[in-house]
């Protein structure tokens, strides 16, 4: 069971500064978190698709398939049945500018789940605590922050490691069917949630263990010097947002009636 996503692989995203890294991830985030239409958010899942072979993230992506999946086809449903802006109907009744605008929230949602894999498969959980204590951020926070990282791959592997268990002594088949895996799927969140909380009380007392709560000024094992790649990655990141208020000023990529 890992707590981290990271790929310990040669590419030219695991080269890049991590501060570097969480500017062009903010940019993308607040490009796409402008725009509502789906084909203008198309283009940004493309890139992020075409990055994803760059930062070796495969086993990541198929690790988290079911996210990837679920998560924006729920968007999509939710939103046909609810959206009422213009030229939407009412609750529960279904409209076609009710689907494009849910197939919008679900590719936006699928880029916000993207960026993340992308950024945690080509950074360590310690170097984005190192960035965030450069730019400020007090170290307890910035470690808040980043433990939320190592707590989704421990909650996906626990998970998967009930469904197993229920699965070998129960001598049953893999469960098949919408309705057939949601019955099997509830008696594993009592067991995933008791775990956390003892992972929770165990990590608490190894932090103090090693004397988080002191004061004084903290170092880091893993630095970077921020050279001229980084600088040209933060250049090429403006062109997101630059591009997406760009669309919204000639009137497309905003829903309209």
């Amino acid at each position: 069971m890992t707590s981290s996503l990271y790929l310990d692989r040669s590419g030219p995203l695991h080269a890049v500064h991590p501060l570097a890294k969480l500017f062009a991830v903010a940019a993308f985030f607040l490009a796409v978190f402008s725009l509502e239409h789906p084909l203008a958010i198309v283009p940004y899942v493309a890139v992020l698709l075409v990055a994803a072979p760059l930062a070796h993230a495969g086993p990541n992506l198929l690790r988290l398939r079911g996210l990837l999946v679920v998560i924006p086809l729920g968007a999509v449903v939710v939103w046909t049945f609810f959206y009422r802006g213009p030229g939407g109907a009412g609750l529960f009744q279904p409209s076609r500018m009710g689907f494009v605008f849910g197939l919008g929230m679900g590719l936006k949602l699928l880029s916000f789940l993207l960026l993340n894999v992308l950024l945690l498969s080509t950074t360590r959980v310690e170097e984005l605590t190192a960035a965030f204590t450069r730019l400020g951020m007090p170290y307890r926070v910035g470690f808040a922050l980043t433990l939320a990282f190592r707590l989704v791959p421990l909650f996906v592997d626990s998970t998967a490691t009930v469904l197993q268990a229920q699965r070998l002594r129960s001598l049953g088949a893999e469960a098949r069917g919408v309705r057939a895996r949601l019955r099997q799927t509830v008696p594993v969140i009592i067991p995933v949630f008791m775990g956390a909380l003892r992972r929770a009380d165990q990590m608490a007392i190894a932090l103090d263990m090693r004397g988080f709560s002191l004061p004084g000024r903290r170092t880091f094992l893993l630095e970077r010097s921020f050279g001229a790649v980084d600088a040209a990655v933060v250049l090429a990141a403006l062109a997101a947002p630059a591009t997406s208020w760009a669309m919204r000023a000639v009137g497309f990529g905003l829903m309209t009636a």
